[in-house]
């Protein structure tokens, strides 16, 4: 093999793994849009997804930048990294102002504003309590923790560059999945108020951070992978993903049910799913993550980002102004219509949006 055949062979694989994290981001996505219209999807996978995918992705852009980054530098490169997403976070928290007055049965001008300074200064995920972390348009808590998560990420990087090889990588991601489950069973046993409990183990940093920590591990260990035959592996990794989508789609019915199980939630669970699924896509070597990767998913993670912010408005309002005052015939029939309709909507404005964005670059 010539070394220019070698070359466009490399890049091809790097394209197609990059198609296939893609995929997962699409895919992490449509959980998210299901378990906000439907409240029936893989919600609690997806978000530790999203933050295990940053982590990983920085790490394998070897930035050797990262070795001497300070907290100035971090703070830099952080705002940078969201700048592309603010003004959009900026247009949505606008737009969810009416609904937040009218659930709130008014104006209340000291309350608003303390929420929109929050969201403004991106520090919403820092307050615990639902009614600011989650405050206007509810899912900003993601870019204000993914805001914290990058301005410590060149530390978390320097820490675990440090194991030497893949069992100590592997050592240290179980330990820290042990750790995190921990953590949520104290918070279990000694917080009982729904509103910090919600915090402490979904929208807070100091919980998301373990997501973050597992895609750097997880970076460093594809870094130290050994090559192997795909074709020999192809069978068994097809017996992997199976499983797991089994598993997971026992996750969904049991979150779908009124009595959820916290526990069951997030951890060990939530975390030991995402990072499987997170090693299964970047393989992509059985029949379920090739079947997974086609063109609509990998649009869909192309549109994520902006995506994301976008579609809980339009949920919000739909489940507030228009099925409550529906019968449960009227409802699963509007249901039908409405859900493709916010679908596209909500993809038509985030490629105006990323269109816009790119114009700007």
């Amino acid at each position: 093999m010539t070394e220019k055949s070698e070359t466009t062979e490399k890049k091809a694989v790097s394209g197609a793994k990059s198609d296939s994290l893609q995929a997962l981001r699409g895919l992490a996505f449509a959980g998210i849009f299901l378990g906000h219209f439907y409240y029936f999807g893989w919600t609690p996978i997806s978000v530790s997804v999203f933050f295990i995918l940053s982590g990983f992705l920085l790490t394998t852009r070897k930035n050797a930048s990262y070795e001497k980054y300070g907290i100035a530098d971090s703070f830099r490169e952080a705002v940078r990294r969201i700048s592309k997403l603010y003004p959009l976070h900026m247009i949505m928290m606008l737009a969810s102002i009416p609904f937040v007055i009218y659930r709130a049965g008014g104006l209340h001008i000291s309350d608003l504003l303390i929420k929109i300074g929050c969201n403004v200064l991106l520090i919403q995920s820092l307050i615990p309590s639902a009614d600011i972390n989650a405050s206007l348009n509810g899912v900003s808590w993601f870019l204000s923790n993914i805001f914290v998560l990058y301005i410590v990420f060149p530390f978390l990087y320097r820490l675990f560059k440090k194991c030497r090889n893949r069992f100590s990588l592997v050592f240290v991601l179980v330990v820290l999945i042990a750790v995190q489950t921990l953590y949520v069973y104290i918070v279990g046993c000694f917080v009982h108020t729904a509103d910090v409990m919600t915090y402490l183990i979904h929208s807070s940093p100091l919980y998301r951070v373990f997501d973050m920590s597992y895609g750097i591990i997880l970076g460093f260990m594809s870094v130290k992978e050994r090559k192997t035959d795909e074709e020999g592996t192809a069978f068994l990794s097809s017996i992997v993903e199976l499983a797991a989508l089994i598993v997971t789609g026992i996750l969904v019915y049991i979150w779908s049910k009124e009595s959820m199980i916290v526990y069951l939630s997030y951890a060990p669970v939530c975390p030991f799913m995402s990072v499987i699924w997170m090693q299964l896509f970047y393989r992509k070597a059985g029949i379920v993550t090739k079947l997974l990767t086609n063109k609509v998913t990998v649009f869909l993670g192309d549109r994520s980002g902006s995506a994301f912010l976008i579609h809980f408005p339009i949920v919000v309002y739909i489940n507030t102004f228009i099925f409550p005052h529906l019968t449960v015939l009227k409802r699963t029939i509007i249901h039908g219509i409405l859900f493709p309709g916010s679908v596209i909507l909500t993809l038509v404005l985030s490629y105006l949006y990323d269109k816009w964005q790119a114009g700007r670059r």
